[in-house]
């Protein structure tokens, strides 16, 4: 846990006070998250899917991310009896539509 005084923590403040890309970045920053986002942009997963297509990630970051993604509404957890599926929201959506915009600018 930071202090509240640090010298970190009171830039992290100022950031998210006046820059709101640096909120949105925040959320989405991590070393899977948008590995996850671009497969849940492809397709809507179960928790297994995710392993299976990244086979590298730990159960607890995987998990720990999603919680992470679900809680920023990025991502949506829709549980049944069955199966418990990830999607993305729709702000979920324009986020990986902005990143792959971004991503095109070095194709022109």
């Amino acid at each position: 846990m930071r202090k509240e005084n640090s010298t970190n923590s009171i830039n992290e403040r100022s950031l998210l006070e006046f820059c709101k890309a640096h909120k949105a970045l925040s959320q989405i920053s991590g070393r899977w998250k948008l590995s996850l986002l671009f497969a849940l942009y492809e397709e809507d997963l179960n928790y297994a899917s995710f392993k299976s297509i990244l086979p590298d990630i730990s159960d607890r970051i995987l998990a720990k991310q999603l919680k992470e993604l679900v809680e920023d509404q990025i991502v949506e957890n829709k549980k049944d009896k069955v199966q418990s599926l990830y999607i993305l929201t729709e702000k979920g959506k324009k986020i990986v539509t902005t990143l792959t915009a971004l991503g095109a600018i070095d194709e022109t």
